[in-house]
């Protein structure tokens, strides 16, 4: 199991291989990442919030250095999500490769149980957990790239995600820079009523986050799959 929050590639809790070390290694690399990109994104948002509170109280210099540190914090977020990234990218490249040197592997044969999984059932089945959210939210785009593309299209869809996140990032640290330039009586309530792009930047780590449960569930119920029918065939051939 990889020792982060979520073993995002379902790996097989009775089998190891060198190949499934390197793996889980990336995604503790990855889930590491992510934990930090999570806290920093929040620190800032507090920190920037101290700005907005020495602003109303006209304290120029506190003002100035609470949205310094809040961007300082913001830009180490996105860092962290070009590591997250850089997980993704090597992790896709690593099952590519794999898959041209050893397709007998099981995290390469098992993509072919992607195209029978009864995702339907699944999703049921999560639901009457209260495991799943409303309206299907992201439940879709990542049943249809695993069952369109197996393990690297699911990853491809995280690295989507990823980009997607810190280009949001961005635009928020653009207009925070814009913002910090106006006098104390109007920075304070324009940085703090812009509560639109804090809710995109949230709903786009929501997004990574339920994408990377969802994908470690589907890995982890093809898995299962392929350790049945390889039970079977041991067992058919014992008898």
């Amino acid at each position: 199991m990889a020792g982060g929050r979520i073993c995002y590639f379902g790996f097989s809790t009775s089998y190891s291989n060198s190949f499934s070390e390197l793996m889980e290694r990336k995604t503790a690399e990855l889930e590491a990442a992510l934990r930090r990109s999570e806290s920093l994104f929040g620190a800032g948002l507090r920190t920037l919030h101290d700005g907005v509170d020495s602003a109303l109280q006209n304290d120029a210099a506190s003002c100035a250095d609470a949205i310094s540190r809040g961007l300082d914090q913001i830009q180490e977020c996105n860092e962290q999500l070009t590591v997250v990234a850089r997980c993704l990218v090597e992790s896709r490249a690593a099952l590519f490769e794999r898959q041209g040197q050893a397709p007998s592997d099981p995290l390469i044969a098992r993509d072919r149980y992607f195209t029978t999984l009864d995702y339907e059932a699944i999703h049921r089945e999560l639901a009457a957990a209260g495991a799943v959210l409303p309206q299907r939210a992201f439940w879709d785009d990542v049943a249809d790239r695993l069952r369109r593309g197996g393990g690297r299209s699911g990853l491809r869809l995280l690295d989507r995600h990823v980009r997607e996140l810190q280009s949001h990032l961005r635009a928020f640290q653009a207009e925070v820079e814009g913002l910090r330039r106006l006098p104390l009586t109007l920075l304070g309530p324009r940085l703090h009523s812009i509560s639109i792009p804090v809710a995109t930047l949230t709903v786009s780590f929501a997004r990574l986050s339920m994408t990377l449960i969802y994908l470690s569930i589907l890995c982890e119920r093809a898995t299962l799959l392929l350790e049945h029918d390889q039970g079977e065939a041991v067992a058919a051939m014992a008898g």
